[in-house]
Order: C-alpha cells, then sequence, then structure tokens
C-alpha cells in the first residue's frame, strides 16, 4: 500500500511542480507598455502581486500534495469521502475561494484582476487532475482490497 501511495504523491509532486513552472510562465509572458513613471509603478506592483501569487500557489499545491500521505491510516483509506478530501480538499477550498472572490470582484466592481484569473485557471486545473489521481488510487485499493479477498 505504501508503495502506492508513494507513486501517487510522487505523480502529484511532479505535476505540481510542472503547473508552476507553467503559471510563471505564463505570468512572464505578460508584456505591459511602460512608457511613463507611473505605469513603470504599476508594472513592478503587478510583478509584485504574480510573485505573490504563484508563491501561495506553490504552497498550496505542497500541501496538497503532502496531504496524499495520510492515506496510509487505514480508517481514511477505507472511508472513500475522506480519501477524497486527502487528494482535493486543499485545491477545492481554493477554487471555492478563489471562484467567491472572482464573483465577489464582478459583481462589486465589474472587474476582477488579471492574476487571479490566471491563479483561479491553474487552480482549476490542479483540482481536476487531483480528482483523476484521486480515482486512479481508489482504482488501486479497490483491485488491492478484491486481490486480498480472493486469496
Amino acid at each position: 500500500m505504501r508503495k502506492i501511495v508513494f507513486r501517487i504523491w510522487l505523480v502529484n509532486l511532479l505535476l505540481s511542480i510542472v503547473l508552476f513552472m507553467l503559471y510563471r510562465i505564463v505570468i512572464a509572458g505578460l508584456q505591459p507598455a511602460d512608457t511613463t513613471f507611473l505605469e513603470r509603478f504599476f508594472n513592478f506592483l503587478d510583478i509584485l502581486l504574480n510573485l505573490g501569487f504563484s508563491m501561495i500557489y506553490l504552497v498550496v499545491m505542497v500541501a496538497g500534495s503532502f496531504s496524499v500521505f495520510l492515506n496510509q491510516i487505514e480508517r481514511i483509506k477505507n472511508s472513500y469521502f475522506l480519501s477524497f478530501l486527502t487528494f482535493s480538499g486543499i485545491p477545492l477550498f481554493c477554487v471555492f475561494f478563489l471562484v467567491v472572490n472572482v464573483s465577489m470582484d464582478i459583481f462589486q466592481y465589474s472587474f476582477t484582476p488579471d492574476p487571479i484569473k490566471t491563479l483561479l485557471c491553474f487552480s482549476i486545473i490542479y483540482l481536476v487532475c487531483s480528482v483523476i489521481e484521486f480515482l486512479m488510487f481508489r482504482k488501486k485499493v479497490k483491485a488491492q482490497i478484491l486481490l486480498a479477498v480472493l486469496l
């Protein structure tokens, strides 16, 4: 069982690193105009905001990766809901928080900053991938339980 959890964690960690690198590439691809001092100042603030969001994104993905190890506990592994939360609980909370934040921004200001939209898109991608990993994990656990019953 530990091999399965470790493999899933390794895939999750590699996925996190790839998504973080893609997120940084998307941020680096933004080309604002630098003509006046005020525009350069706002560009600098935008870069700081993007770097802050990328660090938050990295911390959340690493926390989400390490929570997979909770599936080594028998009670969590055998419970479908608790096992789902170890895979997708943190990303689901973050996506929910960002959706509420974006909705409030649109409702109040009819505007949402681009860094938050980008963060939301990448968070949804990570959530979908973690759900797929969870389904693969449950399939392997079910096969292992059936094999143990047959023997």
